[in-house]
């Protein structure tokens, strides 16, 4: 049994089993107070006949002339089944009713108690005896009147309840606990079930989640489904960039070993085009190394500065490019940053603006704008531009507007895929007052 499933069946069997003990001793609480009503009430209809028995025995003393009143609606042709006493605090007996006489229980005052509150319970002789104060004794009089009955068979009957009671009490508990199990049973099946599908995804026997789960796992299913197509789209782009790879390989290590075997090439020209090709792997391998790993910047969102990036990259490209005079211009709002970590908003600048070095003649602008529809770079250059045919395909790999000078034209494709990665656009246009290329990047507000 899964350990949260113990915890809820464990914890509920806890408070049925509470309750329902509870619950037994409060039903055999309201039993025992409903036969002591019974008995009161009885006793009730028992006083004219023991009334009757004291009058009779002139133990009613209370007329002007001392003797005791006679009411005629009062007779003692049915003796009580109740056994009446007169006891004095010290055990002595001063009356008994004849039901008493007859059972020979003269010396019951000997073990009452006095100072009762209500009906008690007794044992006289090894019997069962229920006795109620009627009249208890004062500082005017030192006995006191009781009045009990045997209660053996009502006894009997309160502990036959009894057990029925807590053989009820025990099925219901046991039914209960039976259904408990079956509805946790039935309500932890979605689990079983999405542990089920997780393990038939791991063991590529499916391919996502399905949709048929409760409104409160809705949710968890969307993203684990969210999270298995973007491992998929992963495991994808690896297949692709690793296939890409081993044909780009495969082409330029042909084109290699047709170079040395040309013999018409002088050492040193062979050099230069040998070291032109591996030069190309290079940039292919680091190129398909960055498009597999490409898709972890979909899993991580945050936000890079900007100004520290632009600062790096174009004094590293002052350096490389120190034969042009670059007047690199910045139109920035305050300190923008900009939705992507900065391993990508690295990779993404530092191909637009090499690039942008590579084409300019004098002047690079960069432009970053926030506002409530998100974010928007732009860099632009005073270079010939790209033409129209291209403004399109130039993102496409190994698509290259400048066939005068060296590229793989996989530098605009990585810029494409990083902006798309983050659910952003990009596009080229001609520059207005520059009259170059200019880049334009937006991306949606972070949320």
């Amino acid at each position: 049994m899964p350990e949260i499933h113990k915890r809820v069946i464990v914890t509920s069997i806890s408070i049925i089993m509470v309750f329902s003990l509870a619950l037994g001793v409060v039903i055999n609480e309201i039993y025992v107070k409903n036969y002591i009503a019974m008995y009161s009430t009885n006793l009730v209809t028992e006083v004219p006949s023991i009334i009757g028995e004291l009058q009779r025995d002139n133990m009613l003393m209370l007329n002007n002339d001392n003797t005791p009143p006679k009411d005629p609606s009062i007779t003692v042709s049915k003796p009580s089944k109740y056994l009446a006493f007169i006891c004095g605090q010290n055990g002595t007996t001063s009356w008994m009713s004849s039901a008493a006489r007859n059972n020979n229980m003269g010396d019951v005052c000997n073990i009452v108690p006095f100072g009762l509150k209500g009906p008690d319970l007794i044992d006289y002789k090894g019997f069962p005896y229920v006795i109620h104060v009627i009249s208890e004794a004062t500082y005017s009089t030192e006995e006191s009147f009781f009045v009990l009955r045997e209660v053996s068979k009502q006894l009997e009957n309160l502990a036959q309840i009894k057990r029925k009671t807590w053989l009820y009490m025990g099925l219901l508990f046991t039914i209960a606990t039976g259904l408990l199990y079956a509805a946790s049973y039935w309500s932890f099946s979605p689990l079983r079930k999405l542990a089920g599908e997780l393990n038939e995804i791991a063991e590529s026997r499916r391919e996502k989640l399905g949709d048929n789960y409760p409104k409160e796992l809705g949710e968890v299913t969307d993203a684990l489904n969210r999270m298995i197509t973007l491992r998929e789209k992963q495991t994808q782009r690896y297949r692709h960039a690793m296939d890409d790879l081993a044909h780009s390989l495969k082409s330029r290590l042909a084109a290699t070993n047709a170079l040395l075997d040309d013999a018409s090439l002088s050492r040193e020209a062979m050099s230069k085009r040998i070291i032109e090709q591996v030069s190309q792997m290079d940039d292919m391998v680091q190129y398909q190394l960055k498009r597999a790993l490409l898709g972890q910047s979909g899993l991580v969102r945050e936000k890079t500065e900007l100004r520290p990036v632009l600062d790096s990259l174009t004094g590293m490209f002052a350096k490389i490019y120190d034969n042009k005079l670059v007047d690199v211009r910045y139109q920035l709002e305050g300190s923008p940053s900009l939705p992507l970590n900065k391993s990508d908003l690295t990779e993404l600048l530092g191909n637009l603006l090499e690039n942008a070095y590579r084409f300019t003649l004098t002047t690079i602008r960069i432009t970053a704008q926030q506002g409530n529809d998100g974010y928007m770079l732009i860099i632009e250059d005073d270079g010939p531009g790209v033409a129209d045919a291209h403004k399109e395909s130039i993102f496409q790999r190994g698509v290259r507007a400048d066939q005068l000078n060296p590229g793989t034209g996989i530098g605009l494709a990585v810029c494409d895929e990083i902006v798309a990665s983050y659910g952003g656009k990009i596009r080229v246009i001609d520059s207005q007052d520059l009259e170059g290329a200019a880049f334009i990047m937006t991306f949606p507000p972070q949320r």
